[in-house]
């Protein structure tokens, strides 16, 4: 599927999206169409969405929510919407674990991080995670060691 980006900048220029989250780098728009626009706000947000796409792009794990498309200048990325989880214990859950620091020891996790350049610890914030088809995908994972080390 393309991605009209000129007309997507269009429609949020005119509200057209609901608005679902900001962090200090991008705000999250629902595209209504099963897929979200995380735009970035600053250089801290170009930063996260080229990581999330470049992350993406090579994931083999299913762990991650999926990256459709990401405009030329990094500006737009668009993502498939996850649904909200309430409580981090939902990963735990999935994950056959009873707390965050028995999940940090899950082999999967701690080779993504590392592979990625990820910070392991953000994988124990409810935030980051979402589910899709019942599933918990990590959603926000543009935080990476060099984006912090440059832009935090």
């Amino acid at each position: 599927m393309k991605v009209d980006f000129e007309q997507m900048v269009t429609n949020l220029m005119t509200k057209d999206y609901k608005y679902i989250n900001s962090g200090s780098g991008r705000l999250v728009f629902d595209l209504g169409n099963g897929y979200v626009v995380k735009v970035s706000k600053n250089r801290k947000g170009l930063a996260q969405n080229e990581a999330e796409y470049r992350i993406a792009s090579k994931d083999d794990t299913h762990l991650f929510a999926r990256v459709l498309d990401i405009s030329e200048d990094f500006k737009y990325l668009i993502m498939e919407k996850a649904e909200k989880i309430k409580s981090i214990s939902y990963v735990w859950h999935y994950f056959n674990v009873k707390s965050n620091r028995r999940l940090y020891r899950i082999e999967e996790l701690r080779d993504i991080a590392c592979r990625n350049n990820l910070i392991l610890l953000d994988f124990g914030r409810s935030a980051n995670w979402g589910k899709v088809n019942d599933k918990p995908v990590i959603i926000d994972y543009g935080f990476t060691k060099e984006v912090k080390e440059k832009y935090y």
